[in-house]
């Protein structure tokens, strides 16, 4: 198994790393400097690749190595696959020596299997690396293998260059690669690397993109405390903003922007729920809140730009005052989009998310912890959920008294309200039976969607008078939709009142004896 944390540091910096003091006190002999050539295989149809496999043959001076990597997990630049390596005699893969290496029952394994497949095989792309490299000891039990790279890419449709720091973990535990870089971060300029040597040569060919990434359902036991249960929200959580960020960076489809945020709203809500129990540091939130704002500029302008004015626009004939808003409107959403696309890719960014995976990863919260902070941190969680569910519940009823007659201010309040306890209640699903939470969150997501269709309103206002006075030319589109808006607003009061009134009928879900 391969564990490393890789990172991206700019072009003529990869000399401060060997240099810098947080390697250099670390250095178990000089670094090593070697030129790698690697040649990557696949079938004409990228049959290895379509099954999460890389195959190459590395040349270093007289030596050659064939390497098979499968698909495995990656969260805030740590790569931990599987990975299988073995001498070879020419420049080209021997499959025969190479199935040897690998267990069965691997999809790896099978693919290589393939009737035909040797004969397939052909080269796609070349990397050429200089590559320095150094053993690091961290401790008596963590050993590192630390490799900095500057090179390039090639392929028939093109190149790119590289110019990366990888840190593979040979012995101890993986918190302490992160630990490493964030004191590495204080010398140097790095960033997140979010893609492999092998996906950036295959992105050269095929152009494809991470599909946007939605959280996974999440599997609570009755048996976890609150720290173990906080610890799995918190990774799950993390999970779907790190699956997001590499299409954020490429800026290729808005709804990585979107699930991205999503992500992020569920882990402060999950900070927030936890507060009494799990003290964070206030730079979480700070930072949590500068990158959430950053994503939201860029989703609110897509928003905007598409379904919004898509709908404003339906029963309007196209005209120079409707196409110079539409045009303005996207104008503004590529602007933003390339922002956030610039702040995920930053070194901000990236000491957050090295800080805060660590902190989960460690259970950074027991430093300093008092004796009744542990106590209530190792109570069972379904006690914790019955008490969360409810006091949300209650709030959410008392911020929505009169809700259909609220104005935009009081009515935020409620939605943010809602979208705690919906956030909460999904969080705890699995603790409950599923005939009890299934209506109350179908009634919540319902009263919830309303809101958030109200608060588009209310967002499109605001960026619409914005337009206009900063493009007079789409002024008149403007005020078209800010009016079709407002009449849409109006009528949905009697749906509104119906929801909520549902949504009141409904008690939280609980679990008994508790």
């Amino acid at each position: 198994m391969e564990s490393e944390l890789k990172l991206l540091v700019c072009v003529g910096k990869a000399s401060q790393v060997l240099h810098s003091p947080a390697i250099s006190r670390l250095l178990v002999d000089p670094a090593t400097t070697d030129e790698l050539t690697s040649t990557y295989f696949d079938t004409p149809d990228f049959q290895l690749h379509k099954n999460g496999a890389s195959l190459r043959v590395r040349v270093v001076g007289e030596k050659r190595l064939q390497t098979l990597k499968l698909d495995g997990a990656i969260a805030a630049g740590f790569f931990e696959r599987e990975e299988f390596e073995g001498p070879v005699a020419g420049n080209s893969p021997d499959l025969d020596s190479l199935k040897e290496l690998l267990p069965q029952k691997k999809n790896g394994t099978r693919v290589l299997q393939t009737d035909g497949l040797a004969s397939q095989l052909q080269p796609l792309f070349v990397t050429r690396v200089k590559r320095s490299t150094a053993v690091l000891r961290l401790s008596q039990d963590t050993e590192v293998e630390l490799a900095v790279d500057d090179g390039v890419i090639e392929a028939e449709a093109g190149s790119t260059s590289i110019h990366g720091v990888e840190m593979e973990l040979k012995s101890g535990a993986p918190e302490q690669l992160y630990e490493l870089a964030l004191a590495l971060l204080e010398e140097v300029p790095l960033r997140i690397d979010y893609m492999s040597k092998g996906d950036r040569g295959y992105e050269l060919l095929v152009q494809e993109h991470r599909a946007p990434v939605r959280a996974e359902p999440l599997e609570l036991k009755k048996r976890y405390t609150v720290e173990e249960a906080f610890q799995y929200i918190a990774k799950n959580c993390l999970a779907q903003v790190h699956g997001n960020e590499r299409g954020v960076v490429s800026g290729h489809d808005p709804s990585s922007v979107h699930q991205m945020r999503v992500g992020l709203r569920r882990l402060r809500s999950a900070l927030d729920m936890f507060a009494d129990v799990i003290v964070a540091p206030a730079e979480f939130d700070r930072e949590l809140r500068w990158i959430a704002g950053e994503l939201g500029g860029a989703r609110d302008w897509e928003v905007l730009a598409g379904a919004t004015l898509d709908q404003a626009f339906d029963s309007a004939r196209d005209g120079d005052d409707v196409n110079a808003t539409r045009q303005a409107a996207k104008e503004r959403a590529v602007q933003n989009r390339k922002a956030a696309a610039a702040a995920v890719d930053s070194v901000r960014y990236t000491r957050l998310v090295l800080r805060l995976t660590l902190w989960v990863e460690s259970m950074g919260w027991r430093n300093g912890q008092s004796d009744a902070g542990r106590a209530a941190s190792e109570k069972s969680v379904s006690r914790f959920a019955n008490a969360t569910l409810s006091s949300r519940h209650k709030k959410l009823l008392k911020r929505g008294r009169g809700l259909a007659k609220l104005d935009d201010e009081s009515r935020h309040r409620a939605r943010i309200a809602a979208k705690k306890l919906r956030y909460a209640t999904e969080f705890f699903t699995s603790l409950f039976l599923n005939r009890v939470v299934k209506p109350y969150i179908g009634a919540l997501s319902e009263l919830q969607d309303d809101l958030g269709w109200r608060n588009d309103i209310v967002v499109a206002d605001g960026l619409l008078r914005s337009l206009a006075a900063a493009k007079p030319e789409a002024a008149s589109g403007a005020g078209f939709a800010r009016g079709y808006f407002a009449s849409r607003a109006a009528e949905d009061h009697d749906s509104l009142k119906a929801l909520w009134k549902k949504f009141k009928r409904l008690s939280p879900p609980s679990l008994p004896n508790q």
